[in-house]
């Protein structure tokens, strides 16, 4: 594709000057075209207001309107205009006052044709560069505003988990580039999970997309997925009134639970955490991880689908490591010697309320530390938990880091015990078969037990 010519405005108050330049002149080789001539520089602003040149190529003595202050008329109105000064006048002052305007070239006369088609050269090149970095510009904002859902997912996700402090201004200033508003100081943040596989993307897919279409129904509401999660940072401005604190917490009770409402109409199982309300962007992370701690309280309150932090904390019990040890050592012999139902019920009582208050890397080291304990149990029976089912060489750490509440951590290893449990009973099955396939095999020289039984 052959790229369109630049265009030239040639301006100089001698006609014989503009015609020897324009008819000597190789224009085409250079990707160049003469697209007009002035007389003066009041001729030449009228033409560069209708013809729009690329590049202007100027004398300095003029009538009426000087060079210079063509230039300067040229640079205000017109700033991407390529400028070029030429002028018998080899004075120092003007080269000074070119650079100021930011004029490419200034080339003296007389000017031969080799001059200016070193002169078109440089111009050209000059100009493709232009181009293409304007070009490249262009391409950086197409990908950076495809990329930005992206960006602004991620810096929300920071919102929630960061542990370094950011002021509240900064996190506003961020905002605002990605077109969001933080400009508030009333925040309270949701989770939504629901109980589908975590291996179902489509599910959590149309579940965002019934949170997302609600919440659009009023400002103030910012709905984004977190790993298996929904979350949602209810927002609003006090404006400095004194009772909005009340205002601002029953108008979140009341959009969590049109969520939670439009939710069920569609047959999605779920339970909403809900946190705190907090006064600054800083803060929002202090409201996410209540809201962690409500959905932990679900498995303490199973028939309850909306769970607000405010009702539910209280101290953490004080327990005896004696109990939770019992606890965990009755998972354990489930494992080993129950069926299906007493291994669930073993992991239900010990993630029960005694855990809803722990933290998320408290329960995660929790499960790792019951993690370790099957591992040895199925190593006794020749198996390892890693290569359990089709799953081989499961990144169990990667499984572990997912587990953000006590349900889904409850739910994880209930699975997992079973599979254990499963891979054991077909062992001692075998075991037992085994064992009276070898008493079988003695009873010929035991004639009288032989005849008793048969």
């Amino acid at each position: 594709m052959i790229a369109m010519p630049y265009s030239i405005l040639l301006v100089d108050d001698e006609s014989a000057v503009r015609e020897g330049i324009r008819s000597r002149t190789p224009w085409e080789r250079y990707n160049f075209s003469v697209v007009g001539e002035a007389r003066n520089g009041i001729e030449a602003l009228e033409l560069v207001e209708d013809l729009h040149p690329d590049v202007v190529i100027t004398d300095i003595r003029m009538p009426y309107l000087d060079g210079m202050d063509l230039i300067k008329e040229i640079r205000l109105a017109h700033p991407a205009t390529t400028l070029v000064i030429l002028s018998g006048y080899d004075e120092f002052t003007y080269a000074q006052q070119a650079m100021h305007y930011d004029v490419s070239e200034y080339v003296l006369k007389p000017v031969s044709v080799d001059d200016l088609c070193r002169l078109l050269e440089r111009l050209g090149n000059r100009l493709d560069q232009e181009i293409k970095r304007t070009q490249d510009q262009e391409r950086l904002k197409e990908v950076y505003q495809q990329a930005l859902p992206l960006i602004r997912e991620k810096f929300l996700l920071s919102l929630l988990t960061t542990t370094q402090a950011t002021s509240d201004q900064t996190l506003i200033t961020k905002a605002r580039e990605y077109g969001l508003d933080l400009d508030k100081d009333e925040f309270m943040v949701a989770l939504i999970e629901s109980d589908h596989l975590q291996n179902d993307p489509l599910q959590t897919l149309a579940m965002f997309e019934v949170v997302d279409e609600v919440c659009k129904k009023e400002e103030g509401s910012l709905v984004f997925q977190f790993e298996n999660q929904i979350a949602i940072i209810f927002s609003a401005n006090s404006h400095s009134q004194a009772h909005y604190d009340s205002v601002f917490k029953k108008q979140t009770y009341r959009k969590a639970e049109q969520v939670q409402a439009y939710l069920e109409k569609y047959n999605f199982p779920v339970v909403l955490g809900i946190g705190n309300q907090v006064h600054r962007p800083s803060a929002i992370s202090q409201s996410y991880r209540q809201a962690l701690k409500a959905l932990n309280y679900s498995s303490c309150y199973p028939e309850q689908s909306l769970l607000f932090i405010s009702d539910l904390e209280s101290d953490p019990p004080d327990e005896q490591p004696g109990v939770l040890q019992e606890l965990q050592a009755n998972i354990v012999l489930s494992v080993k010697m129950g069926n299906e139902q007493q291994v669930s019920e073993a992991v239900s009582n010990l993630f029960g309320e005694a855990l809803a208050s722990l933290s998320l890397t408290q329960i995660q080291e929790l499960v790792l530390s019951l993690a370790v304990s099957l591992q040895d149990l199925a190593h006794g029976y020749g198996h390892t938990i890693f290569t359990l089912s089709e799953n081989e060489g499961r990144n169990l750490f990667a499984e572990l880091a997912s587990l953000t509440t006590l349900g889904k951590a409850r739910r994880w290893f209930t699975h997992v015990c079973l599979e254990v449990r499963q891979k054991i009973a077909g062992q001692r099955e075998r075991g037992k078969f085994l064992s009276l396939v070898a008493l079988r095999s003695t009873e010929p020289y035991h004639t009288s037990w032989h005849h008793r039984n048969y």
